[in-house]
């Protein structure tokens, strides 16, 4: 199975050490992981004109992320949503990805239909606040036809490497993704 793990931090840190953990977990099952750092790439603001809605292709925004990472996005079973928790939601990267590659006006581009998609949230935020981005992505299954594949939670601080993961837990949500 092929599996793409979208990191929505925007700093290097407690996001990362919980991805390289899964990764190096899930790649012992011989799956491939590819992890795409969203802070790495030149992604623009959707500007929701009506051509998208109607071509499905934006002629306004031509960045990295319209030349060389969407059209790869598409080849993967499973997709896991990585983000710290931000206002009681995913960090700005990640709305901005999703927002990019909107499908549900285009059925040619549902690419996401029946793939497995998952998310790991942290912070400093309580459990109420990491249940709304889980809420938030659920919503997301449902209008994309995914999958919903389970959540892995876990408290961090905004110190680097101040991370408490539950092994059990992470064992758990490995298991339902793949």
């Amino acid at each position: 199975m092929r599996i793409l793990i979208i990191n929505g931090s925007h700093r290097k840190g407690n996001t990362d050490i919980a991805i390289n953990k899964i990764k190096e977990e899930i790649l012992k099952t011989k799956d491939i992981v590819d992890v795409l750092n969203l802070k790495d790439i030149e992604m623009k603001l959707p500007d929701g004109c009506e051509i998208c809605a109607e071509s499905g292709i934006c002629p306004n925004i031509l960045d990295e992320f319209s030349k060389k990472i969407e059209p790869s996005i598409r080849n993967y079973e499973a997709y896991i949503i990585a983000t710290p928790i931000w206002s009681d939601g995913v960090t700005p990267l990640t709305k901005i990805f999703w927002d990019r590659i909107v499908s549900w006006c285009h059925t040619d581009r549902m690419y996401l239909k029946g793939k497995k998609l998952a998310i790991i949230v942290h912070g400093m935020a309580d459990e109420n606040s990491w249940d709304l981005a889980i809420s938030w992505i659920k919503g997301v299954c449902s209008w994309e036809g995914s999958v919903f594949a389970g959540s892995f939670k876990f408290k961090s601080s905004s110190k680097v490497g101040d991370i408490q993961i539950d092994e059990k837990a992470l064992s758990t949500f490995i298991n339902d993704i793949i």
